[in-house]
């Protein structure tokens, strides 16, 4: 099965420069809607939970973004454009792809969410599996790093709540 995950991100990534629409959506997708984890926040500040969310989520982020820096540094891993030698559809760095900052923050926000407000959380779902495609699609990811990051956020948000 692992062995063609790497395959599911060629095939993935295969599918850009071909549509400039698509392209341009993929972009905006891969950079800014990790933003969409903030914003789904601003209706739970008014909650009676809302400020524990709001720590927990703040606080699990940051635990998600050390280690997953910490995983990086031990584990460098090349991004797909690093290895596979081709321009990403975004600029970025070449530091270790495994596992996704994006994926790992938008998962434990998603966490803290889920325990206030299933509603807010599936929304959130949902633009994970965007941002978590669209990290693929321009270049800059594999599916098991989108994935490993997410896992990482999840388990982070669930410590920190």
């Amino acid at each position: 099965m692992l062995a063609s995950l790497p395959d599911l991100s060629g095939g993935i990534h295969s599918l850009s420069g071909h549509v400039g629409l698509l392209d341009a959506f993929m972009r905006f997708a891969a950079m800014y809607l990790v933003f969409v984890g903030v914003l789904v926040l601003v209706p739970i500040w008014f909650r009676r939970d809302g400020l524990r969310t709001w720590l927990a989520a703040g606080l699990g982020a940051l635990l998600a973004i050390g280690l997953s820096a910490g995983i990086g540094a031990l584990w460098d891993r090349p991004r797909p454009f690093v290895a596979r030698h081709f321009v990403p559809l975004i600029a970025h760095g070449n530091d270790a792809s495994f596992p996704s900052d994006h994926l790992a923050v938008l998962g434990a926000v998603a966490l803290c969410l889920w325990l206030v407000s299933r509603r807010l959380a599936v929304m959130l779902g949902i633009s994970a599996l965007v941002v978590a495609f669209a990290r693929v699609f321009v270049g800059v990811h594999y599916v098991t790093d989108v994935s490993g990051g997410f896992i990482l956020g999840l388990a982070c948000g669930g410590l920190t709540w």
